[in-house]
């Protein structure tokens, strides 16, 4: 596959993805306490994806191998970031147990690293921080409005302050070749499946617990 049509694909799933995240229940506490544990869920393992993601690289592809590793530094503890807004709303984990779309998120992207390519994890990374970098903004708003600063610090880095990722993924991108923009595509696409799945599940989940309260 072509860079080009590879950059394609990932304009209209992170588009097709924003679109569904802003349709989305904000304003219900329980949605976005449930959006802030998947979310824990899913952060805790980015720094082991891209070690696991370092170590099988070629012992020759020194560029992405050392890319992967400087980009471990700025993903350090931020697994905390959505733990706290959690508990800065007066939830918890054990109120919000891992999804299964949670889970097979995660499970995927060890095995595209460990039986496939492990550069196809930027399928998944692209789709994430394209989604922050273009409608994280307007959704932090959203957020801010309804549950104040101290409950979206986690929005707020990963929407804001961490806006270079996502371009410094484009670059990246140009230094892929043709089949390994094909396993990234692959990646990207069934992410995008599964993380729309994923909020989908949350709002049938919130609609349900409304019902029965009524």
């Amino acid at each position: 596959m072509e860079k080009k049509q590879l950059a394609t694909i990932m304009d209209r799933e992170i588009k097709a993805l924003g679109d569904k995240i802003m349709d989305c229940p904000w304003e219900n506490p329980e949605f976005y306490k449930g959006w802030l544990a998947q979310t824990y869920y899913l952060i805790r393992h980015t720094t082991k994806f891209l070690a696991l993601s370092a170590a099988r690289l070629p012992v020759d592809d020194r560029d992405h191998h050392y890319a992967m590793i400087h980009h471990i530094q700025e993903e350090l503890n931020h697994d905390f970031m959505p733990l706290k807004d959690l508990e800065n709303l007066g939830g918890t984990l054990e109120q919000y147990p891992e999804l299964p779309e949670t889970e097979m998120l995660r499970q995927l992207q060890y095995y595209w690293i460990e039986f496939e390519n492990p550069l196809s994890l930027c399928g998944y990374a692209f789709l994430l921080e394209g989604a922050a970098k273009f409608h994280g903004p307007r959704l932090l708003e959203v957020l801010e409005q309804h549950y104040g600063k101290k409950a979206t610090v986690h929005l707020r880095v990963h929407s804001v302050v961490d806006q270079d990722h996502y371009e410094e993924g484009k670059k990246f991108l140009e230094t892929l070749s043709e089949k390994d923009c094909d396993y990234i595509a692959k990646n990207l696409l069934q992410a995008s499946v599964l993380y729309t799945r994923l909020v989908e599940r949350l709002a049938e989940q919130c609609k349900n617990k409304h019902r029965k309260a009524a």
